[in-house]
């Protein structure tokens, strides 16, 4: 059969929101709690239901709760955290805005996520924690990292902004306390959305008043309530902080993504493994792994590695010609330290990156794309992505005459 050009331009995701959702943020608007108020407080009790957590606190995005996680924490300026570079730049920044400083190890190339194996490597007097990401929604392997962290006394914070839904071990990921403190994403790439938002799991009873206050002005507790009829007028000011509260009209979202969850993750399942059948004699990509009974992935992402000497042509060639075929894709990620501000950091500061530099995380970062995947994509979408991508790789052989 001939190849045919897909009409209509199909992205790598999109978010699935329904009549539900819908309905419930008109109920919210009529209500009038539009900021956050009582549905705020109802989608973290669903979250900590989901997570099996005592405590989830939602604010304005996972980068604001990253950064809160290290404020309670008290990192200092010149302080040092472990952490991989094959993550979306707030990883590092918020170590860096908190005067901390993101000290690099190299990755596992078959699992895109941080190597513990590099771990000893990179600790100093002056480590604090770590911070290992798991990428794509395929959990990190958690026990080799605390057992790093326990032996050197270092804390340990799970960057699940990927990863809501997936397990580690049968244990939802942020749901074991050996992680003091884990972030979600409610991002609309996400397997579930708020729209934009995200969220701060932990076991420490101690931490919530603080975070509380850290995310709304240095008020404590609840600070909506005050404009309820149970509430005061006054408020009191504990220290300087930011404004990050999250709105009902999000929780609005949220409380009904939740129940949907498992089924998004469940169906992602589906087209990952469909992917992997699909693209098995595709020699020019290398495909990702599925986790097993141990790393429960929950397939944000279907992250392929190409190999220009078998291709013929570069990743963003590649992803250029797939896009002139009407298939999106992304690229999770462009390695932290290669940005402007990080190569130079990491140029006038080469202790923290390994002397062998980061040669998994540069060969990874130059090579994979994200192929379309979410919920809704159809078997046809696919097969037309699959197509594109065979398209191109016989066009590019054609013109190059690759030798196979």
């Amino acid at each position: 059969m001939s190849y045919v050009r897909r009409p209509q331009f199909l992205p790598f995701t999109r978010p699935m929101v329904g009549q539900e959702e819908i309905a419930e943020i008109i109920d919210t608007i009529h209500s009038g709690w539009i900021t956050t108020g009582p549905k705020s407080a109802k989608f973290e009790e669903a979250l900590q239901d989901y997570n099996g957590v005592p405590h989830c606190l939602v604010m304005n995005s996972a980068t604001t709760a990253q950064e809160i996680t290290l404020q309670v924490l008290g990192l200092q300026p010149g302080d040092e955290v472990i952490t991989t570079s094959l993550t979306w730049v707030s990883t590092l920044s918020t170590i860096v805005l908190q005067g901390g400083v993101p000290v690099l190890v190299d990755i596992d190339p078959k699992t895109l996520n941080l190597d513990p194996a590099k771990l000893e490597a990179a600790i100093t007097p002056r480590t604090k924690g770590i911070i290992p990401v798991h990428l794509t929604g395929l959990p990190c392997p958690m026990e080799a990292i605390w057992a790093v962290a326990e032996k050197h006394g270092l804390w340990v914070i799970e960057d699940a902004a990927q990863a809501m839904g997936a397990s580690y071990k049968s244990t939802k990921i942020g749901g074991d306390p050996r992680s003091v403190m884990s972030v979600y994403s409610f991002h609309p790439n996400k397997n579930m959305t708020t729209g934009e938002g995200g969220a701060i799991a932990f076991f420490d009873d101690a931490f919530e008043s603080r975070i509380k206050r850290l995310r709304f002005h240095g008020i404590d507790r609840d600070a909506w309530k005050r404009f309820a009829k149970e509430g005061s007028p006054h408020t009191e000011v504990y220290e300087p902080a930011r404004k990050a509260n999250f709105m009902d009209l999000q929780a609005a979202i949220g409380i009904h993504q939740i129940p949907k969850l498992d089924g998004f993750n469940a169906r992602r399942g589906v087209l990952f493994h469909r992917y992997l059948d699909l693209l098995k004699d595709v020699e020019e990509l290398m495909l990702p792994w599925a986790g097993d009974a141990d790393h429960g992935h929950c397939f944000h992402l279907f992250v392929a590695r190409l190999h220009p000497e078998k291709a013929g042509l570069d990743r963003d060639a590649f992803v250029a010609a797939l896009k002139e075929e009407n298939i999106g894709t992304g690229i999770h990620y462009r390695p932290a330290h290669v940005h402007p501000w990080y190569r130079d950091f990491y140029a006038a500061n080469p202790s923290h990156l390994p002397k062998e530099g980061l040669p998994h995380t540069d060969w990874s970062g130059e090579r994979l794309m994200s192929l379309p995947l979410w919920p809704g994509l159809t078997e046809a979408d696919q097969d037309q992505t699959v197509d594109a991508i065979k398209h191109v790789l016989a066009k590019a052989r054609a013109t190059h005459r690759v030798v196979r």
